[in-house]
This record gives C-alpha cells, sequence and structure tokens, in this order.
C-alpha cells in the first residue's frame, strides 16, 4: 500500500484579515513601483507573458520593524499547514516574496490556467496563498479556480479570505 498524504488536493480558504488590514496592505503600494508581472520568476525572460498572464506587480512592502504583514501571513499559512498538509516549512525566502499584484481593465488584464511551480528559486514553493484584498463587487470575473477541485467562489471572493493551496 503506498504511503500518501490525505490532503494533498486540499486547498483552503478562509476569513483571516479585517478590512481594515486589507485596506493597509493595499495602501502600501508605491505607485511609481507598478510593473507588468512575468511568468517564471525574476529575471527569467518568457515568450509566455501577455498569453498567459498580463497584470501589474509589486513585491509586498514589509515594515523592518514589526514584520507586518508578512509575519501574519506566516502565522496564518503555518497554522493551516499543520492541520493540513504538514509540510515542513521554513519561511519565506528573500528571493520569492509575495508581490502584490493588480489586474486592470486597461492592460486586458487575466491569469490563465497555471501552476504555481517554476524554474530556479520558485521550484522550492511547498504552498501559494492569495489575499482578497478588494471587494468583490469591485471588478468582474477574477476568481479563484483550482483543477479539479471545487470551490465555492463567492466565499472566495470575499474580502479578508485568505486561499492557501499546494503548488505542485
Amino acid at each position: 500500500m503506498p504511503l500518501r498524504n490525505p490532503n494533498v488536493s486540499l486547498i483552503y480558504h478562509g476569513m483571516h484579515f479585517t478590512e481594515a488590514d486589507c485596506d493597509a496592505i493595499t495602501a502600501s503600494a508605491i505607485d511609481s513601483a507598478w510593473q507588468e508581472g512575468g511568468v517564471g520568476g525574476r529575471g527569467y525572460v518568457s515568450g509566455v507573458v501577455g498569453q498567459s498572464r498580463s497584470c501589474l506587480e509589486q513585491h509586498l512592502l514589509v515594515n523592518h520593524q514589526t514584520g507586518t504583514p508578512l509575519n501574519r501571513i506566516s502565522q496564518e499559512v503555518s497554522t493551516v499547514n499543520s492541520s493540513g498538509w504538514r509540510f515542513e516549512l521554513n519561511g519565506f525566502v528573500a528571493d520569492d516574496m509575495p508581490y502584490l499584484m493588480r489586474y486592470p481593465y486597461s492592460m486586458n488584464s487575466h491569469n490563465d490556467w497555471h501552476v504555481d511551480m517554476g524554474r530556479s528559486y520558485a521550484a522550492s514553493r511547498k504552498l501559494g496563498f492569495t489575499i482578497q484584498l478588494s471587494n468583490s463587487n469591485e471588478y468582474d470575473g477574477g476568481n479563484l479556480e483550482f483543477h479539479n477541485i471545487e470551490t465555492d467562489p463567492e466565499s472566495m471572493r470575499k474580502k479578508g479570505t485568505l486561499a492557501i493551496f499546494p503548488t505542485y
């Protein structure tokens, strides 16, 4: 009999951030720091940008005195991991820090089907996450979907929802 983890295809989502938390993260963005999002990680040039993904992104700013919001995200992900996948997590690595992402209508923004596993540093990811920072009535489309896994799109779109998923 093969050994396995019954939670291998678990997609978790729940309310972990308040409206004020979300607004603070959004307000931390620097207008001049937005850049076109890439595919495959920084420094990797891919011909699929624009075809599979079109967005603006910038690194999530972290308060170096308090660790906010990264320490909170890490705590929430670790708590969910301990009762789900039970991966050995070692924290965020400097060359794969989280990003804020925007999908403006003006650039026909989208994110097509993909696997969050990539070359070099991204190959070490175990879990990915997304935080719903805006109200769902502020945009059309944009549902977070997973291949062959049923989710409740309405609950995933609530401001403050943290979704955590394996990156393989």
